[in-house]
């Protein structure tokens, strides 16, 4: 089940103004791409799902998310 509904993520949009978009294989370099992103104010980010084992990559990185930036009210 989603964290999120759609529209808690297009609210977010919205109150962001932009969706950072990003790919890397590198698990450690799109945690940091993340956390740059995170301390830059954004609060929505898209991972484009390229290449081989994306999804595995992608599946990390939510994981990571979570644990690291999403605090529940």
């Amino acid at each position: 089940m989603a964290v999120f509904s759609r529209i808690e993520v297009i609210n977010v949009m919205n109150e962001t103004g932009l969706v950072p978009l990003f790919f890397s294989l590198d698990l450690e370099l799109s945690k940091h791409i993340i956390k740059a992103c995170y301390d830059g104010g954004a609060r929505l980010l898209e991972f484009t799902a390229r290449g081989d084992f994306a999804h595995e990559i992608f599946g990390e990185l939510n994981k990571y998310a979570i644990s690291e930036y999403f605090s529940p009210t």
